[in-house]
């Protein structure tokens, strides 16, 4: 049974169905992705500002150039501002021209309030901000002068992506980049900020775990997930035996989250460190979706091989799964699409509750990989648990005798 409930469904508070807004799942200018797509967050039109701005967040544009964020310089921001991003007559977001400042604006609000809503879901509780004592709201600044990005203290601030294209895109209109800083500030509110001097692999796990958030909530998109599975007839294996997802599904993330490097390849440099915790996670997703495909008769595949870990597979056995899986989508594309986001949800629910258990200064990745496979028992899928820790060992991040 899936565990999240789509933000379309009904608010037992006020009845609302929420407020619609335009998000790009992918950087506009991915073939595919040209237009923002509809989506709904729970906060009912009543409740959403000028800003737009709710009891949650809000979004502040400077009128001239603003320099990032840095201590003692701090929210909130009490300069000029652009005009803000209004709701139309009827109370929704979605009537802003993808071109204007205002839908910059209105992009980065609801793109950062849709994971609120995913992973307070995940967890089943209300997210109270890590910097709550000093500021009731995140404030929001969706462009700054900046080749960057940063999720602070009472704020996040979005900079420029400055590529070879002739027209330089705001971070704000990135949904990876957007839900990634996002995922920081989770992690904050729900584990807690060191008290004394964190390890190296707390901070190579911030960087893990919100590339996984950012991933995760990118799969609550059907477009993502309809063109994730007819790219590859069903078969995640696909991202990990050829690592082309991103040209596949027009996702970098992915691409991040699909590699093979162990603790023994990586630098100590925190982003080459995350990825070793990053690919297990990722690969426990991808053998969690096969698995349950195979065990629900979705697809004709021996048990050994369906549940073999993906780096005990041989060639023979991956053209098989590869075969049987094409076969399978042919005739059952709905329903593999409905695994897999079950499979999403079982792995992003058992991450979120393994963050009250998690110790910021103790904290290494063996300890929360375990935190995770606790998780997954105590729902009753001692299995996934299983399937994860296998990955985290050929992985080199914890041995078991």
């Amino acid at each position: 049974m899936s565990i999240y409930v789509d933000q379309q469904s009904v608010s037992p508070k006020t009845g609302s169905l929420g407020t619609r807004f335009l998000i790009y799942p992918q950087v506009p200018h991915l073939t595919g992705y040209e237009k923002p797509e509809t989506v709904w967050i729970s906060t009912p039109p009543a409740e959403i500002k000028s800003g737009p701005a709710d009891r949650r967040m809000y979004v502040v544009d400077p009128l001239f150039e603003k320099p990032v964020y840095e201590y003692p310089y701090q929210p909130p921001f009490i300069g000029d501002r652009f005009p803000p991003a209004e709701a139309g007559p009827d109370g929704h977001f979605d009537h802003l021209d993808p071109q204007s400042r205002e839908f910059v604006c209105a992009h980065v609000f609801a793109t950062l309030r849709r994971v609120l809503d995913i992973w307070e879901s995940y967890l089943g509780h209300e997210i109270i901000w890590h910097f709550a004592q000093t500021y009731e709201r995140l404030e929001i600044i969706p462009q700054v002068n900046w080749h960057n990005a940063q999720s602070g203290y009472g704020y996040m601030e979005f900079g420029i992506e400055r590529g070879d294209r002739e027209n330089a895109l705001p971070y704000a209109l990135n949904f990876d980049v957007i839900a990634h800083e996002f995922g920081h500030a989770l992690i904050f509110a729900e584990m807690g900020t060191p008290t004394g001097s964190a390890g190296r692999q707390y901070f190579g796990y911030h960087e893990s775990v919100s590339d996984l958030i950012a991933l995760i909530s990118l799969l609550h998109f059907d477009s993502v997930l309809d063109r994730l599975l007819r790219s590859t007839n069903g078969n995640l294996l696909t991202m990990n035996e050829l690592n082309r997802i991103a040209e596949l599904a027009g996702d970098k993330q992915i691409r991040t989250a699909s590699n093979d490097r162990k603790m023994s390849t990586v630098s100590d440099a925190v982003h080459d460190l995350s990825k070793p915790f990053t690919g297990a996670i990722f690969d426990t997703l991808v053998e969690l979706y096969h698995r349950d495909a195979v065990d629900q008769g979705l697809v004709d595949l021996p048990k050994e091989v369906s549940h073999d870990r993906l780096f005990e597979l041989d060639h023979h056995e991956i053209e098989l799964i590869g075969t049987r899986f094409a076969e399978a989508f042919a005739a059952r594309s709905f329903l593999l699409k409905s695994t897999l986001e079950n499979a999403r949800d079982l792995l992003g629910s058992a991450i979120a509750r393994s963050w009250s258990t998690l110790d910021p200064d103790t904290l290494n990745y063996a300890v929360a990989g375990a935190a995770i496979a606790d998780q997954f028992d105590e729902m009753g899928e001692p299995d996934a648990g299983d399937i994860l820790m296998e990955n985290l060992e050929w992985r080199e991040i914890v041995i078991r005798t």
